[in-house]
C-alpha cells in the first residue's frame, strides 16, 4: 500500500514538474539516493550511446533540446508504462523517476563535454529556489565521477544487449539477427553490425539502426539495397 501511495504521489509531482517553467532543471534539485543514481547511470549512458551523443556533437542549445526531449520520453514511459518496458522492474524504487532523470541529464551533459553552467543559468536558479550553488556544483562533479566510472561497464552491457537481437524494418518485416558488432578501433564507437540472414551475413552501418531500449528489437531506419 505504501509503495502504491508513493507511485501515485510521484506521478502527481512529475506531471507538475513537466508543466513547470523550470522543467527539466527542477529534477536536478531533488534529493535522491546515491544507490539509485548508480543503478540508473548505466541505462542513461546506453540511451546516450543509442542517440549518438558524444563530445562535440551538441552545442549548449542542442544539449538543452535533447535533455528536454529525452527526459520527457523517460518520464512518459514511467507515467504510461508499456507492457514490454524493461524498466518496469525498477518502478518500486521511490527515487526511480527522479534518479533516472538526474542520471540522464548529467549523462547527456558529460557525454557532450558540457556542464550545467553551459546550458542553464545556475545563479538565477539558485536564487529563485534558494539553493546553494556550491552544493549544486559539488553534486554535479559527484555524478560526473559516477558516470566516468560506469561508462566502460555500461558500454559492455549495451554491446552485449545487441547480440542476437531481431532486426526489423520500419514496416515491421523481419530482416535478421545481430551476429556481431564492429567497433571503430580509434574511438571505440560501434560502427557496424553484422546481421545473420538466410542468405548469409550482411554488414550494416550502425547509424542505419535505431534501438528502442524498451523493445527487444532493433529497427532499420532506411530501406537499403543489399
Amino acid at each position: 500500500m505504501r509503495e502504491e501511495r508513493g507511485a501515485v504521489n510521484n506521478k502527481e509531482r512529475i506531471n507538475a514538474y513537466i508543466s513547470s517553467r523550470l522543467y527539466p532543471w527542477n529534477f536536478i534539485i531533488e534529493e535522491v539516493d546515491s544507490v539509485s543514481l548508480r543503478r540508473y547511470i548505466p541505462y542513461a549512458i546506453q540511451i546516450c550511446e543509442d542517440k549518438g551523443i558524444s563530445r562535440g556533437k551538441l552545442d549548449p542549445a542542442g544539449a538543452r533540446d535533447v535533455i528536454e526531449r529525452e527526459v520527457k520520453r523517460v518520464l512518459n514511459e514511467y507515467l504510461h508504462p508499456a507492457g514490454r518496458d524493461v524498466m518496469r522492474m525498477h518502478h518500486r524504487d521511490v527515487d526511480y523517476p527522479f534518479a533516472f532523470a538526474q542520471a540522464l541529464i548529467y549523462s547527456i551533459l558529460y557525454r557532450s563535454g558540457l556542464s550545467l553552467e553551459d546550458v542553464m543559468n545556475m545563479k538565477a536558479l539558485s536564487e529563485l529556489l534558494e539553493l546553494d550553488m556550491k552544493e549544486l556544483k559539488r553534486r554535479e562533479q559527484f555524478i560526473f565521477d559516477l558516470i566516468a566510472r560506469n561508462e566502460g561497464k555500461a558500454m559492455w552491457i549495451f554491446s552485449r544487449s545487441l547480440l542476437e537481437r531481431r532486426v526489423m524494418s520500419e514496416e515491421g518485416d523481419y530482416i535478421g539477427t545481430v551476429a556481431d558488432i564492429l567497433f571503430d578501433p580509434e574511438t571505440g564507437v560501434i560502427e557496424w553490425l553484422l546481421l545473420n540472414q538466410q542468405s548469409g551475413r550482411v554488414k550494416v552501418p550502425a547509424d542505419d539502426m535505431k534501438l528502442n531500449l524498451y523493445s527487444r528489437n532493433i529497427v532499420l531506419k532506411y530501406d537499403r539495397e543489399r
